[in-house]
């Protein structure tokens, strides 16, 4: 049963009918081409009842339509049609050096070392050429990421000793290996894409004991009320780290999701979208016993009005989901998603049961009530 009042009856189905417009149609081909490709073994039925709507097969296992109504929930063609919410500040999050130069002005980041692209390294600090001329203080680590996308892909983690340094990163191929300071450069060896480097940041206590492996990040989504203008906490998750996810914690290659009690702090139990993990719900980690329901977030409020005081002062942003590592010292901004990927709320429960939420896509286009 539709569960909020702004959400007209099968409005997913309508939506998808009358999709008309270049930008959506853009879209649309997208889910078109990633349904085809979607591995998820599902009847002829279920899957032309997801088309129809415009939710990928995977979601017939991840999400929980026996509870809720399927028009509670984002469908992924919305999904990817936020990405247009924020207009063309949508840059400042598609290039991860240009949100970290923008948002270092309003709240901590990981300062950004180097740059590689177009086959040579562009020093920042000096710290990555001291590295390799073998002139640092060691023990230093370092994080190689590539400036645009997601996923989690192509995630490198070093630590550079005195001679040489050990990489692990989520590349099957490269798990893990070593390299001689002065060669450093061959990290990018057969890279398409450019790659920033970033000093690593060390997670607080409280983050470190959920999965002592991987940094354990916070996804929080947050919106501008179209009629307040203010912040608006949608959802928040907890991120968690597997060993099918290390060396980091993503949620799309084993890692696990655990809803934050907004008013509280309190985590609930996790769940996994890929991975071992993955069927069950975690009352503890799977893999190390560590608790994870009812554990609460220290300094929860002080988060949350972090958060929603960094979004005012940014008045161009309409739409993020932030990337956020808790640190003894405070909060530290990893990155942020103009079109945050929804599984890891979605999961535990649909996110168009928020009015605000509704309002911020009816507003922006990406819903809408048929007339009266």
């Amino acid at each position: 049963m539709n569960e909020h009042p702004l959400l007209p009856a099968d409005h997913h189905q309508r939506q998808m009918q009358a999709l008309q417009d270049p930008v959506a149609l853009k879209y649309l081909r997208r889910f078109l081409c990633d349904f085809a490709a979607d591995p998820t073994d599902i009847s002829p039925q279920d899957a032309a009842w997801l088309r129809a709507r415009g939710f990928l097969p995977e979601k017939m296992d991840l999400y929980d339509f026996a509870t809720h109504d399927i028009d509670l929930y984002l469908s992924d063609v919305q999904r990817w049609m936020t990405r247009e919410i924020n207009g063309d500040f949508t840059i400042v999050f598609n290039n991860k050096i240009l949100f970290t130069q923008v948002f270092r002005n309003f709240c901590k980041v990981a300062p950004i070392n180097a740059i590689w692209r177009n086959g040579r390294v562009i020093s920042y600090d000096g710290l990555w050429q001291a590295c390799i001329s073998e002139t640092h203080t060691p023990p230093v680590r370092l994080v190689i990421k590539p400036l645009g996308g997601g996923g989690g892909g192509n995630v490198f983690f070093v630590s550079v000793g005195r001679k040489s340094a050990v990489i692990e990163s989520n590349d099957p191929e490269r798990p893990r290996f070593t390299l001689p300071l002065p060669k450093l450069e061959r990290i990018f060896e057969g890279a398409r894409v450019p790659f920033m480097v970033t000093e690593f940041v060390e997670q607080g206590t409280f983050t470190k004991a959920l999965y002592p492996l991987t940094v354990n990040t916070l996804r929080m989504l947050v919106v501008r009320d179209p009629d307040s203008l203010q912040p608006h906490v949608v959802r928040c998750v907890q991120r968690i780290g597997t060993s099918a996810s290390y060396p980091i914690d993503n949620f799309s290659m084993g890692g696990l999701s655990a809803e934050i009690d907004l008013e509280t702090g309190r985590l609930g139990p996790a769940l996994a979208a890929a991975g071992p993990a993955k069927g069950q719900t975690w009352e503890c980690h799977p893999e190390t016993g560590a608790p994870i329901a009812g554990q609460v977030v220290p300094g929860w409020a002080d988060v949350l009005n972090e958060v929603r005081s960094l979004f005012l002062q940014i008045p161009y942003i309409a739409y993020c989901g932030f990337d956020l590592i808790l640190t003894e010292a405070g909060l530290v901004v990893l990155e942020g998603n103009s079109y945050s990927q929804v599984r890891l709320f979605q999961m535990h429960r649909p996110l168009l049961t928020d009015p605000t939420y509704v309002r911020v896509l009816e507003h922006a286009g990406i819903m809408h009530r048929p007339p009266a």
